[in-house]
């Protein structure tokens, strides 16, 4: 077995000093990796497979992979190395009590492993103890005894000690080289540091092939090693200097000290040739770079050039945003800044202080909102000394969360403020961002807006010196329906005082408990058109990234299930929210994650549907799409009708079929006649159907979970939606919709096509539920009251075009269309069908694309995209500059 196992039933027996039956944490799944594979998780997804497990299914997910047996249990079996031995020489601290407090382990195997640091001794001690087996899942234990593991193992024997032997010499040109092995275990691959003079100059590996060696003390012989003294030592070996080479692990000295010295001058000749090289190379790339902007003026970049775009200027996303500079009558009105706990760590606060201070707009105040925790004002010591100067010069005022209603309603400077920008997290605002998000709430062609937010990007820094990587968060505009899954809106927004008071007022006075919190809350409490997102990036935060460490997992956006669930109450709603993890993977730019809130319905009284499906002569596709919704049938719970649109069928196998399915499946049927109009039919087919929700769906689909669509009613419940689409993959696993992008420049493209089924994409948004522009009439799930108020679909689009047209009706109406990854099935067009080939082809969409503009003109932009992508390209994958 292999992949993300999860062992449902079987517990394992508890371990001391820890429940067992706990769900694995992130410090689970790091050790987890150490323990079993050798090495660290190489990428977030196999780290979030193995958080929030069971005991057992932990263990299982390590023992019954593939890596295990042919990687691990192989080696540990002969004589080749582990892969242990590569990621570090031996077991730390740290993992040993990991170990010894998390797995089931008896006694006398704590013993032995507290007095071993062999990676070989460890593995097999853990493996052959009675303990350890006895806490393992019956499913686990039962393959473990099934593939052998049991007796090849059971038959070794291994000291934990170590006995180290070998050779070395210098061969009087700067080389050091020999062999070391451990004599009790030859699979171990030692480690030496070698210091020249008392000064480290390095560490070389023991694991180069050295002909004969294997049949001289019983090995494979790869033990040797050679190194090279790095001519930053080379005044030491030019002078003459003592050698010392110690074992790693244990620090011994390992053989003789060896007297050093080396031609100096050679070795300089060599470093001046290297620095020539090197030189080159430089002014070949400062070369490049200078013609860099000039080529990338023509070219559409994907998300990893971001970073250099921005140091360059050629971004539009980060000029100062069109149409929203302060009028005069506000700038003279103070900004306030409110700062929760979580924008109070130090060096992130410094920072921002230090880019308020070079803002445009100069008139700004600070207010902290700080829970008492003892000390006078709640803040923690360096925080309190940054804020002193505020503090000293008037500008800073410190309250608890439930004081600030009052605050702004009693302070003199905050109650004459002009606008409150909330930070959740410390970031540093652009010089223009104050003026630009008070210029946000002024009066526009939408009316006055009373929250008013913002692009922002991430400095993901790596560690060990790397150069920070920058990664956009380009927004939508607002989407109630995406601020479910997380708080986009901020992590910093500008709001009118009195939308902050109706948000403080919407839980009887009752402080947000954070961020997400308080953006739903203003959700409900602003009129439409009230929340004005700004398309620049005013400001920009900074994360370090270590898959090694649990908390350095690339974070960009959270949600908060509690926040959810408490606007779900609001609103008379009944759901559940919890986090997961969401991973997305762009070849160039690497992986990004996001903790998005993930909705579930519970069980309620389903309304009456009805399943639309045209077919003409596809008896195949038209079986597997009927079999799976009689699945579907069995599993909603309410009452189903399924209606097959014969489209002249003439081909024999497609008329038994539908003959059959209607005599002995209670299939409905209605015949059509005419030219192909896949509006028209299925307006006659809704016209006769009894159900309240009508689901269209193509003939080539196929349900993946028959539960699909209660979750598609349930969401279609979700206040002001019109319309539901859901994920639909390529018979291969891919994505071929996920949701739909309009503009005047394409039309209408599908969202993800061609990744993977699982893929997140940009900021997870192929697995998040949210608003869509429009979804496809391959799989349509829409109310008869919103179907019959928009008068269907337009016969006058026969072909295509027609459940775009649909979508753009209902969100004229103020209805939404909303994607929902939860309703999964496979749509099993062709990744090459073409409708329209050749000049007339090519014709045909043209004409068809201006008439959607002059028609839908005002509505075909789509607000869910962002300007700073490229209409042309695959949606939110290409820069626009």
């Amino acid at each position: 077995m292999d992949g993300g196992l999860k062992l449902v039933g079987n517990a394992a027996a508890p371990a001391q000093g820890r429940d067992a039956a706990a769900r694995t944490s992130l410090e689970d799944a790091f050790n987890g990796y150490r323990l079993f594979f050798g090495r660290h998780p190489a990428s977030v997804e196999e780290i979030t497979a193995a958080t929030g497990c069971t005991l057992g299914e932990f263990l299982g997910l390590y023992l019954m992979r593939k890596e295990f047996l042919n990687g691990v249990v192989a080696n540990l079996t002969g004589t080749a190395v582990l892969p242990h031995v590569v990621l570090a020489p031996a077991p730390d601290e740290a993992l040993r009590h990991w170990a010894l407090d998390r797995l089931p382990l008896s006694a006398a195997a704590r013993e032995r492993l507290a007095t071993s640091r062999s990676w070989r001794f460890w593995l097999l001690t853990i493996l052959r103890d009675d303990g350890f087996r006895a806490g393992l899942p019956a499913a686990v234990a039962d393959w473990l005894a099934g593939c052998g593991l049991e007796g090849r193992l059971a038959a070794l024997e291994l000291a934990p000690t170590r006995r180290l032997i070998g050779e070395l010499s210098h061969s009087g040109a700067g080389t050091v080289s020999g062999w070391c092995a451990n004599a009790s275990d030859f699979s171990e691959r030692i480690v030496l540091e070698l210091t020249l003079g008392g000064r480290f100059i390095g560490a070389a590996r023991c694991d180069r092939f050295v002909p004969g060696l294997g049949e001289r003390i019983g090995s494979g012989g790869e033990h040797g090693f050679s190194f090279d003294i790095p001519t930053a030592h080379a005044d030491l070996a030019a002078r003459g200097a003592m050698l010392r080479v110690c074992d790693a692990q244990s620090k011994a000295p390992f053989g003789s000290d060896l007297y050093v010295k080396s031609n100096l001058p050679a070795a300089l000749d060599e470093l001046g040739h290297m620095l020539a090289a090197i030189q080159s190379v430089k002014e070949t790339l400062a070369s490049l770079e200078r013609q860099l902007p000039h080529a990338l003026r023509n070219v559409s970049p994907p998300l990893s050039a971001y970073g250099s775009l921005k140091a360059q200027g050629l971004l539009a996303c980060h000029r100062p945003p069109a149409g929203q500079a302060v009028p005069a009558a506000a700038a003279d009105l103070t900004v306030n800044l409110i700062l929760w706990t979580g924008a109070l760590a130090p060096a992130p606060l410094r920072r921002m202080l230090a880019s308020l201070d070079a803002q445009s707009h100069g008139r700004w105040m600070v207010t902290v909102l700080a829970d008492d925790n003892g000390s006078d004002d709640g803040l923690g010591d360096e925080a309190r000394a940054l804020l002193r100067p505020l503090e000293d010069a008037g500008r800073l005022v410190v309250a608890a969360p439930a004081a600030l209603p009052r605050l702004l309603a009693g302070h003199p400077a905050l109650a004459a403020a002009g606008g409150h920008l909330l930070v959740g997290r410390a970031g540093i605002l652009r010089p223009d961002a104050l003026a630009a998000f008070l210029g946000a709430l002024e009066p526009g062609t939408a009316g006055r807006a009373t929250v008013a937010y913002s692009d922002h990007d991430v400095a993901l820094a790596g560690r060990g010196g790397k150069a920070a990587q920058l990664f956009p968060v380009f927004k939508p505009d607002f989407d109630p329906v995406m601020l479910l899954a997380y708080d986009y809106l901020g992590p910093i927004a500008m709001v009118a005082a009195d939308a902050l008071l109706k948000a403080f007022a919407v839980a009887d006075g009752v402080p947000p408990s954070g961020m997400h919190d308080l953006m739903l809350r203003l959700a409900d409490c602003a009129a439409p058109g009230g929340i004005r997102h700004i398309a620049s990036v005013l400001y920009g935060l900074e994360q370090a990234v270590d898959l090694r460490d649990p908390a350095g997992l690339p974070r960009l956006l959270t949600g908060d299930p509690a926040a959810v669930e408490a606007w779900a109450g609001r609103r008379g709603l009944e759901l559940r929210a919890r986090r997961t993890q969401l991973v997305s993977e762009d070849g160039e730019a690497g992986q990004t994650l996001v903790e998005a809130c993930e909705i579930e319905f519970p069980a309620a009284e389903l309304p009456p549907v009805s399943v639309i499906v045209p077919t003409r002569n596809s008896p195949v596709l038209l079986r597997n799409c009927l079999d799976s919704l009689l699945r579907t049938r069995q599993a909603y719970g309410g009452p189903l009708q399924i209606l097959v649109i014969d489209h002249e069928n003439e081909d024999p196998d497609s008329v038994g079929l539908i003959a059959a399915m209607r005599a002995q499946r209670g299939v409905d049927v209605m015949p059509y006649r005419g030219p192909f109009n896949w509006a028209l039919m299925n307006n006659l087919a809704a016209a006769q159907a009894s159900g309240e929700v009508l689901v269209f769906l193509n003939d080539d689909a196929m349900a993946a979970d028959p539960r699909w669509l209660a979750r598609a009613v349930a969401t279609l419940r979700l206040p002001e939606v019109g319309v539901v689409g859901g994920r639909l993959l390529y018979g291969d696993g891919s994505i071929q919709h996920a949701g739909v992008v309009t503009s005047q420049e394409q039309g209408a493209v599908h969202d993800g096509r061609g990744m993977r089924g699982d893929e997140g994409g940009y900021l997870g948004r192929n697995l998040v539920l949210r608003s869509a522009a429009a979804v496809t009439g391959a799989c349509m799930v829409t109310h008869r009251a919103v179907f019959e108020r928009v008068n269907g679909f337009d016969p006058t689009w026969p072909v295509d075009w027609n459940d775009i047209v649909y979508c753009l009706a209902v969100r004229h109406t103020g209805r939404r269309v909303v994607y929902d990854p939860r309703v999964c099935l496979y749509h099993l067009e062709s990744k090459t069908r073409g409708y329209l080939l050749g000049q007339p082809g090519y014709d045909t969409y043209r004409n068809d694309l201006r008439r959607i503009t002059a028609e839908w003109k005002e509505i075909i932009g789509d607000p869910f995209h962002n300007a700073a992508f490229n209409r042309m390209g695959a949606p939110f994958t290409r820069f626009l500059l």
